[in-house]
């Protein structure tokens, strides 16, 4: 559903077709994912997983507007303004995710804070809130180790 929003979305503000390559999860409830950009060795000993927030990720959240910025809901900009101050406040961020799947160990590798480790299954009693921010990166690791993910029956 998300892409074919963005998608439609984009075109409409004329972007290209190549930014869809799927969703980095990122978003822990009301921000933005970014684009999946290239993912190797799936369900292997170093799955790896790389994303960029693009133009389409922005298009998406100013879209969705959850924290009311937009006129449409009750803001002062307009979908193209708030589209144009995250592009210049937050930039094109890349992000890698690397995961060990027989380990069942991932590292997230944000790019402006130290990196994160997580081991699967969590324990019974672990945060998965969206306050945690543990949601985006059991959705990664699900990308990453899809046969792990399915057997331990990881959600989000």
């Amino acid at each position: 559903m998300k892409k074919a929003f963005v998608a439609a979305m984009a075109g409409a503000l004329g972007l290209s077709g190549a930014a869809f390559a799927g969703d980095f999860p990122l978003a822990s409830c009301k921000g933005w994912n970014a684009t999946l950009l290239e993912r190797t060795g799936i369900d292997s000993k170093k799955a790896v997983i790389t994303g960029q927030v693009t133009q389409a990720d922005f298009v998406e959240y100013c879209a969705r507007d959850p924290g009311g910025e937009t006129v449409q809901y009750g803001g002062t900009l307009t979908l193209d303004q708030c589209i144009a101050q995250y592009q210049q406040d937050v930039g094109s961020p890349r992000y890698r995710s690397v995961a060990n799947c027989s380990k069942r160990t991932m590292t997230f590798y944000p790019p402006d804070r130290e990196p994160t480790n997580v081991s699967f299954p969590l324990d019974e009693d672990a945060d998965t809130s969206c306050a945690s921010g543990m949601p985006p990166l059991i959705g990664q690791f699900r990308l990453l180790c899809p046969a792990v993910a399915a057997k331990y029956n990881l959600e989000e």
